[in-house]
């Protein structure tokens, strides 16, 4: 049996094709006849929220309309569209700075699977430059000193 888990892509393959009654599938490529999430990319966002996430699977829309929730942990996502197939985006809420936490998805009709401790908020950098910074009438701005 642990060989045959270990041809499964990723384990919320394996949640999602069990929760759903289906069999165990040996690949995780578009010939799988199950509804699966195979990954997101990327992995982390930031804190504040407005970072977009590819989620990554198979027959997201090929058994016909369907509709999707995407939570962050307790905070839900904004489903932006299905990309294709194999892919939905989705706008990460904001969390917690530095916290990684689980992504839960639910498919309808189709189950509902969480990837655990999948995604990490990111803490924002206020202090990075901007263009402001180079701007030499701005107090503060720009190398040259009047």
């Amino acid at each position: 049996m642990s060989s045959l888990l270990s041809r499964v892509c990723h384990p919320a393959t394996l949640m999602l094709l069990v929760g759903l009654g289906g069999a165990i599938a040996s690949g995780c490529n578009n010939d799988n006849p199950k509804l699966t999430v195979t990954g997101i990319e990327p992995d982390h966002g930031d804190a504040e929220g407005g970072s977009y996430v590819k989620i990554r699977g198979t027959r997201f829309t090929s058994d016909g309309p369907r509709s999707v929730k995407v939570f962050f942990g307790d905070h839900p996502g904004r489903v932006s569209r299905f990309e294709s197939d194999n892919v939905l985006i989705v706008e990460a809420p904001g969390g917690n700075p530095n916290t990684v936490v689980d992504v839960l998805i639910v498919f309808d009709p189709g189950g509902q699977i969480k990837i655990p401790k999948s995604f990490q908020f990111l803490e924002h950098n206020h202090s990075a430059p901007t263009v402001d910074d180079l701007n030499i009438d701005k107090p503060g701005g720009g190398s040259a000193k009047k």
